[in-house]
């Protein structure tokens, strides 16, 4: 558990200041440093597979959270989706051959 923290901490690291490739290489490396000591200590099993699984996910979590809280605040300035765009919510006059606000009432 003490390790699975402390990959979620340098996941959360990583997401803060690097991109998807840090990620890749810091899996990549837990990968080529634990599965080599698991198998020399001569505890590699399916056990062990699935703690492996689960500092994976520890480390990745952490960068998702990571690169979640580094998203800067200029995408609040978008429109929400369920309202239109600020140049089609504007009124604007007719154009050639088309009905006018006070047209569309079906009268």
């Amino acid at each position: 558990m003490i390790i699975a923290g402390i990959l979620f901490l340098i996941g959360l690291l990583i997401g803060l200041s690097h991109g998807y490739p840090a990620i890749i290489l810091a899996s990549a490396a837990v990968t080529l440093v634990a599965f080599p000591t698991w198998v020399i200590r001569g505890e590699f099993g399916l056990f062990v597979v699935l703690v492996w699984i689960g500092y994976l996910f520890a480390l990745q979590a952490g960068f998702m959270l990571g690169s979640y809280l580094g998203l800067s605040d200029e995408e609040q300035a978008l429109p929400e989706p369920d309202r239109a765009p600020r140049e089609e919510a504007k009124p604007r006059p007719p154009q050639d051959g088309e009905a006018g606000p006070e047209q569309d009432r079906g009268e």
